[in-house]
């Protein structure tokens, strides 16, 4: 390759120094660096470069007007802008005020070279066709590159969709139709690298009919010389009218581990895959293998950190034996009359995980009115009063527990808006919270307390159908009466 002056501008010392690195002593560059958006067009007005490297997000002049002011000074200077996984969307920005390329953070030199490559000839070739061939290959010059915008568009789109799952189940089904989509391809597998052997998790179009016979499949593309990547195959193809078709394999990473893979086999167009399907592969994979690792921890973290708050409601059940139980059983309540009324998977998941914990706020109430045997006074009811509020501010430092945070707060609302902390009524008070509060109440009623005895089943279902419309939603109380607690039946979901 021949020597290409190269700029990198980035405030980041970290980025400068390994694409530095990078740049000069493997790719044989002339390399410079600049920590501003500033002090890199003051040297773009000084000297000519081959191509320019450039965050976005900087102090004084920021990557996209560097990147507008360094193309009145040279239209045809190529621009690569570099960019984090989550931030795809700012470089479809970039693209439409003139950027070449974009580099996701962390990059290779693989990465480098393929841009430093297309980079030789590209701008011998725009002013070529701009200056000497005319308007119309002009234009088809611009179709090339609105298409590569297009392309950008649709990962950042894909890439969007994929942040929204939180569930790696969901990913592995969702991931070949992304997959599919991003890369206009026949088929796509996902596969996943499990005990020595290579398990086929979900496929879409002709890759039902791909063979995993050979459990050698990765150490094909990981054998001896061979370098963790994108790397394309052909092999026998699957049931079309030619002998063999073209795959493209894209493994799956954590911590440089490989776990699995995404094959797509055989573009629509019918052409084969070039370095620009590649390297979407790639960014595509590394954004799957980051969203797969992210959930794995999250669900790490969210164990434990339920874990914990079970046990401060074990606590909390401990000083009081008559409540012993009571959060599993509401909470089990409250599941049937979800079922009954046909409530989403994520309201499901809040009155699973809101109920268990709706009277975590009694920790902040005083033993001598929690346990007090006798009629409460008005100072005491009060207090008692304050647990809904006491439990939403416990979870309140907590950002992931929004709608588990409402049921805890509103789960002694009434209907006719009387209850309490807020007064809310009617359909003002989210459904999980009015589907618990039949649950609590008819808890309540039919267990033994300091005051009372246990009241029997048929005096509680009275009782709540004699409150329907007033303090509990009719319709929530006649879901309870349909599912087996409101019938009486003993059962566990």
């Amino acid at each position: 390759m021949e020597k290409l002056k190269v700029l990198v501008v980035d405030d980041d010392q970290m980025v400068r120094d390994t694409l530095y690195q990078l740049l000069t002593q493997i790719a044989g560059c002339d390399t410079e660096l600049a920590e501003t958006g500033k002090d890199g067009l003051e040297k773009i007005q000084k000297e000519e470069f081959n191509v320019v490297f450039t965050d976005l997000t900087m102090p004084e002049m920021n990557g996209i007007d560097l990147i507008k002011e360094a193309k009145r000074i040279n239209p045809y200077l190529p621009i690569v802008v570099i960019t984090g996984y989550g931030s795809i969307d700012n470089a479809v920005n970039a693209m439409k005020e003139g950027a070449t390329d974009f580099i996701t953070k962390p990059f290779t030199i693989e990465n480098i070279m393929e841009i430093l490559n297309r980079i030789k000839t590209e701008p011998k070739l725009i002013k070529e066709i701009g200056v000497e061939k005319g308007s119309v290959n002009l234009n088809f010059l611009n179709l090339a590159l609105y298409k590569k915008y297009l392309s950008i568009s649709l990962l950042q789109e894909v890439s969007a969709e994929l942040d929204e799952l939180y569930d790696n189940k969901k990913v592995y089904d969702k991931v070949v139709e992304l997959g599919n989509k991003l890369l206009d391809v026949k088929g796509t597998a996902f596969l996943m690298f499990e005990n020595g052997k290579v398990k086929m998790r979900k496929c879409i179009g002709n890759m039902e009919k791909f063979s995993l016979s050979h459990n050698n499949f990765f150490s094909e593309f990981f054998g001896e010389g061979q370098k963790p990547g994108v790397f394309k195959k052909t092999i026998p193809n699957l049931g079309q009218v030619s002998n063999y078709t073209e795959i493209l394999f894209a493994p799956l990473t954590i911590n440089g581990e490989v776990f699995g893979g995404l094959v797509f086999n055989g573009k629509n167009d019918g052409s084969g895959f070039n370095e620009e399907d590649i390297a979407i592969a790639n960014t595509f994979a590394k954004k799957v293998s980051l969203r797969i690792e992210n959930n794995a921890l999250y669900e790490v973290f969210y164990s434990n950190l339920v874990s914990t708050l079970k046990s401060l409601i074990i606590s909390i059940e401990a000083r009081d034996s008559y409540t012993k139980k009571h959060s599993e059983r509401v909470t089990n309540y409250s599941l049937q009359i979800a079922k009954v009324l046909g409530l989403s998977d994520e309201d499901i998941d809040v009155i699973k995980f809101g109920g268990y914990l709706h009277d975590i706020g009694k920790i902040g109430v005083k033993d001598t009115v929690l346990l007090k045997p006798g009629k409460l006074t008005d100072e005491e009811f009060e207090e008692i009063k304050l647990h809904s509020v006491i439990g939403d501010n416990i979870l309140k430092p907590i950002k992931f527990f929004p709608k588990e945070r409402e049921l805890i707060r509103h789960h002694h609302e009434r209907y006719d808006g009387r209850g309490y902390p807020d007064g809310l009524g009617g359909e003002e008070i989210p459904l999980t919270a009015r589907i618990l509060a039949v649950a609590d109440t008819y808890d309540a009623m039919t267990s033994t307390r300091p005051y009372r005895k246990a009241l029997d089943h048929s005096v509680a279902i009275e009782e709540l159908i004699r409150c329907s419309g007033k303090q509990f939603d009719p319709k929530v109380v006649e879901a309870f009466l349909e599912c087996d607690a409101g019938k009486g039946i003993k059962t566990e979901i």
